[in-house]
């Protein structure tokens, strides 16, 4: 993984294992654009089914883990989806300071990986919420990973941009 000169918070987080680069189980080939997913060791514990037996590990979110980093195709938007649409990449839309959500959608209801763009490609999951006790609760869950950013990375900002592709690369299907 490689870091600009302006990554120092990042690659301090990832020295102190406090941020864990978090590959797939299964690489997917072939690779399009390499995407990072950064993950808590809570977080990392969890896809590895250390917490929450029953649900993880999940075929579902390693096969999303896999797509992600290799840069193949997402359903994405930085809009609220429709009922019918089901995106593995979405912006929090309440307006709240650049939270994003990683969709794993099976077990149903599923689970939101929250986080931030550190860099374009470089997506940090800062809290895991079960799909049910989520919904409506987005309002303290985008509060908690902005305090979890704020902890981690002082006065870094996340990445922001005017258009999908300003946060991720590789192959996208965009909801408008």
């Amino acid at each position: 993984m490689t870091f600009n000169t302006t990554s120092i918070p990042l690659i301090r987080a990832i020295k102190e294992k406090r941020i864990l680069i978090r590959n797939p189980l299964r690489p997917r080939q072939p690779v399009v654009e390499e995407r990072h997913l950064l993950v808590t060791p809570e977080i990392d514990a969890m896809l590895d089914g250390y917490l929450h037996k029953g649900f993880f590990p999940a075929v579902a979110a390693e096969t999303l883990i896999g797509v992600f980093t290799a840069g193949q195709l997402l359903v994405a938007t930085r809009r609220m989806p429709g009922k019918k649409e089901a995106p593995d990449l979405e912006q929090v839309v309440n307006g709240q300071n650049e939270v994003w959500a990683l969709c794993v959608r099976r077990p149903r209801p599923g689970w939101r990986l929250l986080g931030r763009w550190y860099d374009r490609n470089q997506f940090v999951a800062l809290r895991a919420w079960d799909k049910h006790h989520l919904a409506g609760h987005y309002e303290g869950a985008v509060r908690e990973v902005i305090a979890d950013w704020a902890s981690e990375f002082g006065a870094q900002s996340p990445r922001q941009g005017n258009e999908l592709r300003d946060y991720v690369g590789g192959v996208l299907n965009e909801l408008e």
